[in-house]
């Protein structure tokens, strides 16, 4: 009975890692893939949000912006 039950126990543990790693959303399921995923598009808005601010003030693009609020 106990092997048994260890046996159910590592294929239950197995089953949750190979769930944990898929491409199941939810807050409680992201994969490493996935939070690498979202900070490098955190990381690429920063840049680029600090790249507009260092543009002169008049510039067209830093203009544009500013006025959709991204600056």
């Amino acid at each position: 009975m106990k092997s048994l039950a260890e046996s159910c126990s590592r294929q239950l543990r197995a089953r949750a890692d190979s769930l944990q790693n898929s491409e199941i959303k939810g807050q409680r399921h992201l994969t490493a893939t996935s939070r690498r995923a979202g900070e490098q598009k955190r990381r690429g808005a920063a840049f680029q949000k600090e790249l507009l601010q260092r543009l002169p003030l008049g510039h067209p693009l830093r203009r544009d912006a500013e006025e959709r609020g991204l600056v």
